[in-house]
């Protein structure tokens, strides 16, 4: 039976009108509980860790690839000054001594050691782990004496069932939300990539027609690289290790990248 059928079943027994169920049954039906339990933890765990598998994939794909191609093809302009950019979002991360950029490239040479000969990827600790932490099956024990109906044993009993119940239904609840949010970002991943490639040809093709100067680019040449910087700023955010917190929450940088990158893909368009 249900937990919420056994939940009524004690307080009719507790009000004296559920007449004489064995002591013993109502254990039985707990241990169902927690194996129920048990089995839709674990489901729920599963799914959410083959979200988060596909979207580490994405990830160290695209920090080991495209950001690895953007990190050096940025590398060769000097005297990068994106206050020449004031119209576009999130480059004052981007200052002179190009310390976002050093630590895109640290990012970018972290994902390729990920990558093993054989092209298989390591997605260990990406947030995987911390689901095994916890999806643990809530603690809850039936009535130690089972020889005697004890009215306040069962009262409590009653209030453990309810807090088990609700507990099961958060985590499940919350696992579901890690697969949209995994999903989420994976999406946000592959059409900010979509740009950064475009933009790693842009900033090829005016380098080999203007040089390596900054200073002598043209304002339409600073936007393109600037917009290129602002999509792989985003990209670095959402391409961090830890997505997740150890209580399973979305890291509050990633939730701010994901709404960035949804205005910046709607402000892009197609």
């Amino acid at each position: 039976m249900s937990i919420s059928f056994l939940l009524r079943m004690i307080s009719k027994i507790v009000s004296g009108n559920g007449g004489n169920t064995p002591s013993q049954n109502i254990n039985d039906e707990i241990e169902r509980a927690k194996g129920r339990a048990t089995k839709r933890i674990f489901r729920a765990k599963m799914r959410a860790q083959e979200e988060l598998g596909e979207l580490d994939r994405v990830r160290i794909t695209l920090m080991s690839g495209d950001m690895k191609k953007f990190t050096n093809e940025f590398a060769q302009i000097k005297n990068v000054d994106f206050h020449d950019c004031d119209t576009l979002t999130g480059l004052e991360q981007f200052n002179k001594e190009r310390k976002s950029w050093k630590e895109l490239q640290e990012l970018s040479t972290k994902a390729m050691g990920l990558i093993t000969i054989s092209g298989a990827m390591d997605a260990i600790g990406f947030g995987a782990g911390v689901l095994d932490q916890y999806a643990v099956v809530p603690e809850i024990s039936g009535l130690e004496d089972v020889s005697k109906e004890d009215v306040e044993a069962l009262k409590e009993i009653g209030v453990h069932l309810d807090e088990f119940q609700k507990k099961v239904k958060k985590m499940c609840r919350r696992m579901q939300e890690i697969r949209r949010e995994a999903r989420q970002a994976e999406d946000a991943l592959l059409d900010l990539s979509d740009y950064l490639e475009d933009g790693i040809a842009d900033i090829k093709n005016i380098r080999s027609k203007a040089g390596n100067n900054w200073k002598k680019y043209t304002e339409s040449q600073k936007i393109l690289i600037g917009r290129t910087a602002q999509v792989a700023h985003l990209i670095s955010i959402l391409s961090e290790v830890r997505f997740l917190t150890d209580e399973a929450d979305l890291r509050e940088e990633i939730k701010e990248a994901l709404g960035a990158a949804s205005e910046l893909l709607d402000e892009l368009g197609a």
